[in-house]
């Protein structure tokens, strides 16, 4: 919290105020008491001049029935600025030291002024004048007088002007004013400069104190600004210590949990209490790389999902339930999503956590096609076998004519059963063995020209012209394993022939890229549907428009894949064939061998070598 005023200003007024009451209050009092004793004693001059008029005007019998009562008082020569004046019972002037009878005569009467009534009734009387219009400020003493001679009263009164006492007064006022005015501007000066000093002394404190709000621990006090703030610098610096000690070991747990968080494939999200996202790890931010930004959006602006909404809302406004789980689709992948909520809500109000099924349910869909897929291979021959077999059994007169046509087709359903039961094999033997495939240098020519061999028997007469871009004397040297490579060269080869058509063409493309040979198997059959280019290399996965016009058991491709991945290589599909509406062409690669020859590149069309089947 920022303060209204500085120290310096407060502490000047502080220091202003025991100035006020130390000096102020005392020099007043002090002046009070000085004008009071200044008035007594002058009061007590008065009342001596006071007795000595009386003295002299008794010391004549009869004086105050004298007629020259008025000249005795001019008379007297000890009066300087004092006026004596004598008054009769009535207050009226009798007699005056200063004004003639003529002047005084026709006064009023004064026996109401405050003096005479006090010597009327206490035998003296006093009273002071202030200044107004002109008039002095005036000193009016009146003593009742009791004159045997007529038993009356007179009243002998005296009035003296204050004006040296009161300007003596005023003047030592004045100055004693300015002497506190003058000790409060210095007081003022030696406080500003003191606190500009004490300032300048704790700027190292100041800014030590900055630096740790801004992040830097490791500035430290070196000089105190004096003894009394040395268990305070000790104690910041010991402060400081710990705080940097602990902000590295936070630091250091908070850079670990990001690693472990951002470590963890699956997507992790923490929602706030008001269920906005407020932090997130990479996988989370990659599931959702297509929006701008994450933070301090709620779960319905990402996932666009009412459901995980409303749970995320029973999970904050409910603290018994401590965890929620869904299924969700999100851009075409499939995610368990687990929601769960701390035991302290005070900082996280929820977590998000989304597992990627996508493959579990590939999988799934997977396992369920093979069974099925199998399930109906199997059944097919099965069946039939079953058919044909109780057919002879129950018709001794069938078996004895039509026997061996039939037994034929039996063992021709057993073939392909067993044939199936080979690919199932041999794909789960693949699978088992790929980090034990030894690989040796393979001559590449060798194993085309083999393999096309080992498929004349499937090409009857279709009359397919076979065609390979290495010349008659070119070897490529690849590292392989030769029955399994021979293997993936068959089964593309026999896939070509059971789509191309009569006078078909099937050529083995070459490119040269670098270390790696591209190898193709181009056809010009009907080629493969895009919307299926991505599962034609599944199990049992066969294109659809051709389940039942073409016989296969739809594993070949799968087995190719599983062989090339054992070999360090990767197999695709390219379809329709680059300028044409149908063909297809299936690419693989293989790694070249480190003794083969540095060849040009293999797309000259006169580097070919033309087989006619």
């Amino acid at each position: 919290m920022r303060n209204e005023y500085s120290l310096k200003v407060k502490l000047i007024i502080s220091i202003w105020m025991v100035l006020i009451f130390s000096l102020a209050v005392p020099s007043n009092y002090f002046i009070q008491s000085m004008e009071d004793e200044a008035a007594r004693q002058y009061l007590g001059h008065i009342q001596e001049k006071l007795r000595i008029v009386d003295w002299i005007i008794s010391s004549e019998p009869e004086a105050y029935l004298s007629p020259h009562l008025d000249d005795l008082l001019k008379g007297l020569g000890f009066l300087n600025e004092e006026r004596i004046s004598i008054l009769d019972e009535q207050g009226k002037i009798i007699a005056d030291s200063r004004y003639l009878p003529q002047e005084f005569k026709n006064k009023p009467s004064l026996i109401n002024n405050p003096e005479i009534v006090q010597a009327r009734i206490q035998g003296m009387g006093y009273y002071q004048v202030s200044e107004h219009a002109g008039s002095p400020a005036m000193t009016n003493l009146a003593v009742r007088i009791n004159n045997l001679a007529d038993n009356h009263d007179y009243y002998l009164r005296i009035s003296t002007p204050r004006s040296g006492v009161h300007a003596f007064f005023e003047h030592i006022s004045a100055n004693l004013w300015k002497f506190v005015f003058l000790s409060l501007l210095l007081s003022c000066i030696v406080v500003y400069l003191m606190i500009t000093y004490l300032t300048y002394r704790l700027k190292p404190m100041i800014s030590m104190a900055q630096s740790m709000g801004q992040g830097n621990f490791r500035q430290r006090i070196n000089d105190s600004p004096g003894r009394e703030f040395d268990p305070l610098v000790e104690a910041v610096n010991r402060m400081a210590d710990d705080v940097e000690k602990n902000v590295e070991l936070v630091s250091k747990q908070k850079s670990d949990l990001e690693v472990i968080i951002n470590g963890i494939k699956d997507g992790l999200a923490a929602l706030d209490n008001q269920g906005r996202i407020v932090s997130f790890n990479r996988s989370f931010r990659e599931i959702f790389k297509h929006l701008d930004h994450l933070h301090n959006k709620r779960p319905i602006d990402v996932f666009l999902n009412v459901q995980l909404q409303k749970a995320c809302d029973a999970l904050l406004n409910d603290p018994r339930e401590q965890t929620l789980s869904m299924e969700m689709e999100i851009r075409g992948f499939f995610y368990d999503v687990h929601l769960v909520a701390p035991s302290n809500q005070r900082t996280i109000g929820a977590i998000i956590l989304l597992h990627d099924i996508t493959a579990f349910k590939r999988l799934e869909s997977i396992r369920k096609d093979f069974v099925a897929n199998a399930s109906h291979e199997l059944r097919t021959p099965l069946t039939s076998i079953k058919g044909y077999t109780e057919t002879l059994l129950q018709n001794p007169d069938i078996l004895e004519h039509k026997g061996p046509d039939l037994l034929k087709i039996v063992i021709r359903n057993t073939d392909n059963m067993i044939r199936l039961l080979d690919d199932i094999l041999q794909l789960s033997r693949i699978e088992s063995i790929q980090d034990r495939i030894t690989l040796e240098d393979i001559d590449l020519k060798q194993i085309i020209i083999k393999s096309w061999n080992n498929c004349e028997h499937y090409i009857l007469d279709k009359h397919i012209r076979f065609k390979t871009e290495l010349l008659e004397d070119e070897h490529l040297i690849v590292r392989a394993e030769q029955d399994y490579l021979q293997h993936v060269f068959q089964n593309l080869f026999e896939n070509s022939i059971k789509f191309v058509p009569r006078q078909g063409l099937i050529q083995v493309l070459i490119r040269d890229k670098g270390k790696m040979l591209w190898i193709g198997v181009q056809d010009n059959g009907p080629g493969i549907p895009e919307s299926e280019q991505q599962r034609i290399f599944e199990r049992f996965y066969r294109i659809r428009k051709d389940r039942n016009k073409v016989k296969g058991t739809g594993l070949g491709l799968a087995i190719c894949r599983n062989i090339l991945k054992a070999l360090g290589g990767e197999i695709w599909v390219e379809s329709p064939v680059s300028g044409s509406d149908h063909g297809c062409v299936i690419w693989f690669s293989l790694n070249k061998s480190l003794n083969s020859p540095a060849d040009e590149p293999h797309t000259k069309p006169g580097r070919q070598t033309d087989t006619n089947a």
